[in-house]
């Protein structure tokens, strides 16, 4: 559900959040540290108390646990059960928790008790219902009438963001996706600001370039096929300097981002504003992961507008070095026509020469592989030790990409698999593919 937000407080990490119950002023707590937690019940001194009789004197916890993403847990203390509801849950959506704890998110609602017996609906007992709201940025709170966005369920997250589904209750900007910086409250100085300045960048890759109109190198069908950014909130770009000059600036091979003073220092919820698509992931649909599989037509579509997009970076000399199925988009029902949209340009830089040596870590990415981390997209060339950023010509990072998108496709994940274990140890057999990639438009030379 994607409940972790990151507050850098030394070693330990929190996350804050507010619980709401209608007609009532929200409650607003911080949790700090694996275990930390507030407990829901009818004692005086419990952290959310409820004065109300079916209510257990310790009804319910909510605690935080740190792993690899910080997540809030609801347990049920009572005597008389808990229940609970996601957001966007289907129907009623109301369940009764019988595990030991669940995981919540933001909107996620808990209802106290689940149950009135039938002398406590005659007395006219009530129960409570309670939303747990996530501190997002800006974000609308119905009892104060304040903020702007009012958000709704995650729509998904990497390593270092959660995108969240929002409408602008203030604005015109309607339904939109929100994307936040896993990293808020950054001292002034840290290498981690180099995370909100890669936020900062895609978005303006968009903005200053694929999506400009006043740009000589637009075109509306190659800026069709990628996601539309709308607004910047990082904190970049609030001075007089143009875009280019700032990627010099950050981008420069000497610069130190350990040593650099951010004064002011940026936002402590960074984030970014995009177009609300509406669809599923291509990964899920080479996976059939609850979808209908993709017949040949939509393949041939699929791959054509692919490569029609790799061809609209590189009139910008950009690449993507993350063009993979967890980051193109399927919009729309595929009811008539399969369309695809590129998302998440965080990977997304400038192919100039210079690049390609670049030490610099807004620029420089490490293809590490550990655990079931195995990252079949990037070429060989840049998974050695001391590698390059790409090889030159630039664009031929991305080529390689595609070329596994489109094995995947073809094949699926685990054909995939072999086969490029085949191709490491010199045992291709480009002739069993060839009349797949023949009926999809592409020639065998791409392997």
């Amino acid at each position: 559900f994607g409940s972790s937000l990151v507050v850098h407080m030394g070693s330990r990490e929190a996350l804050s959040f507010s619980l709401a119950i209608a007609g009532r002023p929200p409650q607003t707590f911080k949790l700090v540290g694996h275990g930390a937690c507030i407990r829901i019940g009818r004692r005086p001194d419990s952290d959310l108390a409820l004065d109300e009789r079916i209510v257990s004197v310790d009804h319910a916890r909510l605690s935080l646990r740190v792993g690899r993403r910080l997540t809030l847990h609801l347990t049920d203390t009572s005597r008389n059960s808990t229940s609970y509801r996601h957001a966007q849950a289907e129907g009623d959506g109301w369940k009764e928790l019988t595990e030991s704890e669940v995981e919540v998110g933001h909107r996620s609602q808990i209802r106290v008790p689940a149950r009135l017996k039938g002398h406590a609906r005659n007395a006219g007992a009530r129960r409570f219902e309670i939303t747990i709201l996530l501190d997002l940025p800006e974000a609308y709170c119905d009892w104060r009438q304040s903020g702007r966005w009012r958000y709704y369920e995650k729509l998904g997250e990497g390593g270092l963001a959660w995108v969240y589904r929002a409408w602008d209750v203030t604005g015109s900007c309607g339904w939109v996706a929100v994307k936040i910086s896993k990293f808020r409250e950054v001292p002034e100085v840290s290498e981690q600001n180099r995370h909100i300045f890669a936020l900062h960048r895609e978005t303006q890759w968009s903005m200053q370039c694929l999506h400009n109109a006043s740009d000589r190198r637009y075109r509306e069908d190659g800026a069709d096929l990628f996601v539309r950014y709308l607004e910047d909130h990082t904190g970049f770009g609030t001075d007089e300097s143009s875009f280019e000059a700032r990627c010099r600036h950050f981008e420069d091979p000497d610069f130190k981002w350990n040593e650099y003073r951010f004064s002011p220092a940026l936002p402590p919820q960074p984030y970014v504003v995009l177009e609300l698509l509406e669809g599923k992931l291509l990964q899920a649909a080479i996976d059939a992961d609850g979808m209908t599989p993709l017949v040949l037509a939509e393949k041939r579509s699929i791959l054509r507008q692919c490569a029609e997009a790799l061809v609209y970076l590189q009139s910008f000399n950009l690449i993507h070095r993350d063009f993979r199925g967890c980051n193109i988009f399927l919009d729309g029902d595929r009811a008539d026509h399969v369309k695809v949209k590129v998302i998440d340009l965080g990977f997304m830089i400038s192919a100039g020469r210079s690049q390609s040596t670049n030490r610099n870590p807004a620029v420089r990415c490490i293809w590490r592989e550990g655990g079931k981390a195995k990252f079949d997209w990037p070429p060989p060339e840049v998974m050695r030790g001391e590698a390059p950023n790409f090889a030159l010509p630039g664009y031929c990072f991305d080529v390689h990409s595609f070329a596994i998108l489109a094995l995947k496709m073809l094949r699926g994940r685990e054909w995939t698999k072999q086969f490029l274990e085949r191709r490491n140890a010199g045992k291709i057999h480009a002739k069993e593919l060839a009349s797949d990639l023949v009926r999809v438009g592409l020639s065998d030379e791409l392997l």
